[in-house]
């Protein structure tokens, strides 16, 4: 399978993105934290406003302190301190489900990390060397449409897609996809699209880094049978910049042999 760099290269020019994808490493320890090269966020800001500030560039790591929205720490290891919410209470005092009984039963199934974690760092994927431990693209639903039909091609149906629409980034993009070792899609929350700032239309992937590679691959493999020829006409144009030679077929597409 192709290396960390080719893998990111391929991403950009078989998807159309509206910014960055975000690269998500978790950090053990304090050296750890002090070897990630990005600005120490010194005020507290909730971590899905830091994965919209790594879409736009930004290279940065919190640890425990940066983060205003507790949720955020608590799911990636780095604060597991649950004392409000551990059975679901608070999430049943705000109305968010029925009664106490399915909010119990929800937080339950929730997977929060059990790994202890110092901090988190955070950059766009074109500028990490090396793969982290989670990608995190929200972008429109055509690009997630492709991420899950390249995934498919190599692992078949998804079988570890949860969402509830509550914790998008932290939880549903970020923890879930390094708890279980599988993708994840999200429509998002109406926390992060508030404090965010996400466009409507905008929904969510998180790939862990073992299935990276081959999800982008599995574009590669899927495009000339699901892309159509102006998206074809794109592709190529990008290939032709970044120096890539793979041979995309015009007028051809898989719904014209059903």
């Amino acid at each position: 399978m192709r290396n960390w760099q080719e893998s990111v290269r391929l991403l950009y020019c078989l998807l159309e993105l509206e910014r960055s994808a975000v690269g998500v490493k978790l950090l053990k320890t304090p050296a750890d934290f002090d070897r990630f090269s990005g600005i120490e966020l010194k005020k507290p800001i909730n971590y899905c406003q830091m994965v919209k500030a790594a879409s736009r560039g930004t290279l940065l790591k919190a640890d425990s302190a940066a983060f205003a929205c507790r949720s955020g720490a608590r799911v990636l290891g780095i604060d597991k301190a649950d004392p409000a919410n551990g059975k679901g209470e608070n999430w049943a005092r705000l109305g968010l489900y029925r009664d106490a009984q399915v909010s119990k039963g929800v937080r339950e199934s929730l997977a929060y990390s059990e790994e202890e974690q110092y901090g988190v760092g955070l950059a766009p994927l074109e500028k990490l060397s090396e793969a982290p431990d989670v990608i995190v693209l929200i972008t429109n639903p055509y690009a997630i449409m492709r991420l899950t039909q390249g995934y498919a091609y190599h692992f078949g149906m998804p079988s570890s897609i949860r969402m509830i629409g509550n914790q998008a980034v932290c939880l549903e993009c970020s923890a879930n996809p390094f708890v279980t070792g599988d993708m994840n899609l999200s429509l998002l929350c109406i926390g992060t699209r508030h404090q965010a700032h996400w466009d409507k239309a905008d929904m969510a992937c998180g790939i862990p880094r073992e299935q990276f590679p081959y999800v982008v691959d599995g574009l590669l493999q899927t495009m000339n049978a699901m892309e159509g020829d102006s998206e074809k006409r794109r592709i190529e144009e990008k290939f032709r910049a970044a120096g890539i030679e793979e041979e995309i077929r015009y007028r051809y597409n898989y719904y014209m042999d059903c």
